[in-house]
């Protein structure tokens, strides 16, 4: 089994390239492709990846929030971290964890229960997570990377 990605289109290019099997890049199985995070943010970095365990060959969404040092010191939490799938043009959700452990000083881990991902052949899976900080400006964000990773199963 292989691992594929969706490269960066967007949530609608995302949904139409699983859609129509078109634009994946194949990518050999390896440690680096099982935990690709995808990153927004300078002062708090919010990550995300749908984290692929080869060992079991099972995907489950997980996200991170990190006070990046040097800026403002912010208390950070990341909670209701949604592993996704696509149902034609619409997600659906197949795994979540509400992750409620508070505030935490520089870092923030949550992650959701694994699934196999053959169960839906063809399909592609994103993660959702809600981000929040406080300190001298606090904010908070509902984020979706803009990839979506798939899986090609005998």
């Amino acid at each position: 089994m292989r691992f594929r990605r969706v490269g960066r289109l967007g949530t609608t290019g995302a949904l139409t390239a699983a859609a129509l099997g078109a634009s994946i890049v194949f990518i050999p199985s390896s440690a680096s492709a099982a935990s690709d995070w995808k990153c927004y943010g300078t002062a708090v970095k919010r990550c995300a990846t749908v984290w692929w365990d080869q060992a079991a060959d099972t995907f489950r969404a997980q996200a991170k929030i990190t006070d990046v040092a040097g800026g403002a010191a912010y208390q950070v939490k990341v909670i209701d971290v949604k592993l996704q799938r696509t149902d034609k043009a619409e997600y659906v959700t197949v795994r979540s964890t509400a992750d409620h452990d508070g505030w935490h000083d520089t870092e923030d881990l949550a992650n959701t229960t694994t699934v196999d991902p053959c169960s839906w052949k063809g399909e592609s899976f994103s993660v959702v997570a809600t981000f929040s900080w406080k300190g001298a400006s606090s904010g908070e964000k509902t984020w979706r990377p803009n990839q979506a990773w798939g899986h090609l199963c005998a």
